[in-house]
C-alpha cells in the first residue's frame, strides 16, 4: 500500500467515525431503543463480518492462553467504551459527548508511568488546557452541555485508553483481524448481559439503519484504519484521527442545530488544540 492511499484511508475512517449521530439519532426518533442495543448490534456485526479472516489467521498462528486473556480483557473494556459513549451522545450535545470521549489520548499519556514509560511535563499542561476547554463547553451560555453527558464521555475515554494499552500488548502476537473480530465477540456477549427486555425489538427501518452503520462506520472504517497503519506513521494516523471530533462538532452544529456559542466554540478549539498537542508528542 502506498503512503498516499494509507493517508486517504485514515482520513476516510476518522471522518466516518464523526458521522455516528447521523445513524443513531434517526434510529432513536423512529422509536425507543437502548444504547446497549445499539452498541450490541455494532459489535456483533464487526465480529461476524470479520470472523472468517480472524479464523484464518488463528488457524495459521494459534492463540496462547495469554492471547485469550488479553482478548477477553479488551472485549470487556471495549464494551464499556462503546456503551458509555453511545449513552453520552444521548445525554448531551455532540460537541460535549465526542470531545470528552476523545480525551483518551491524554489519559494514555498520563498513564505512561504505570506501564514503564515517561510522563512528559508538557502533557500536564495540555490536560489543563483540555479541562478548561471542557469547562467552557459546559458553560451555561455555551453549548448547553450536560455534566452527566460529559462524565459519561470521560468514563468512555477511560475504557478507550485501556483499549489502547491492551492493543499495544497484543499487536505483536495477534493480527488486526484477530484483534478486531475476536474481542468484538466478547464485547457483544458482555453487552447482551445489559440488554433490557425486548431490547432488540426494533422495526425494519431501525434494523436497516443500524446494520448499515455497523457495516460502514464500524467494520469498514475499522478495517480501513488498521490497514492504513502499515503505510502511515502511527503519530500521523493519531493526528488525522482527530478529524472524528471535528466532524462530529460540525455535524452537531449544522445538522442537529445544537447551539455552540462563543464559549462553546472557544472550549472546542482549546480541546482540539490540546488533543493535537498530545498525539503529536
Amino acid at each position: 500500500m502506498t503512503r498516499r492511499r494509507g493517508y486517504a484511508l485514515v482520513v476516510a475512517a476518522a471522518t466516518s467515525w464523526g458521522l455516528w449521530s447521523l445513524v443513531l439519532r434517526p434510529v432513536e426518533r423512529r422509536g425507543p431503543v437502548s444504547a446497549e442495543a445499539q452498541a450490541l448490534i455494532v459489535m456483533a456485526v464487526i465480529a461476524i463480518v470479520l470472523l472468517p479472516w480472524a479464523a484464518r489467521d488463528t488457524a495459521r498462528r494459534g492463540l496462547s492462553p495469554r492471547d485469550l486473556l488479553v482478548l477477553f480483557a479488551l472485549g470487556l473494556s471495549d464494551a464499556g467504551n462503546i456503551r458509555l459513549f453511545f449513552r453520552a451522545m444521548r445525554a448531551t450535545t455532540l460537541p460535549v459527548a465526542v470531545l470528552s470521549h476523545c480525551t483518551a489520548p491524554m489519559l494514555v499519556a498520563l498513564a505512561a508511568p504505570l506501564v514503564g514509560e515517561r510522563l512528559r511535563p508538557r502533557t500536564l499542561g495540555l490536560v489543563a488546557v483540555a479541562l478548561l476547554g471542557l469547562a467552557l463547553l459546559l458553560w451555561p451560555f455555551g453549548a448547553g452541555g450536560s455534566v452527566t453527558g460529559a462524565l459519561l464521555g470521560l468514563a468512555s475515554a477511560v475504557f478507550y485508553a485501556t483499549n489502547v494499552w491492551l492493543q499495544k500488548r497484543a499487536a505483536a502476537r495477534l493480527t488486526a483481524m484477530q484483534l478486531m473480530s475476536l474481542h468484538a465477540l466478547v464485547s457483544a456477549a458482555v453487552l447482551a448481559l445489559f440488554l433490557p427486555t425486548g431490547g432488540l425489538a426494533l422495526d425494519g427501518g431501525q434494523w436497516a439503519m443500524m446494520l448499515a452503520g455497523a457495516l460502514s462506520l464500524g467494520a469498514a472504517a475499522g478495517v480501513a484504519f488498521v490497514s492504513a497503519l502499515s503505510a502511515v506513521p502511527a503519530t500521523h494516523a493519531a493526528t488525522l484521527a482527530l478529524l472524528e471530533p471535528l466532524v462530529a462538532v460540525v455535524v452537531g452544529v449544522t445538522v442537529w442545530r445544537e447551539p455552540l456559542g462563543p464559549y462553546g466554540a472557544l472550549g472546542a478549539a482549546l480541546m482540539l488544540a490540546a488533543l493535537v498537542g498530545t498525539v503529536r508528542g
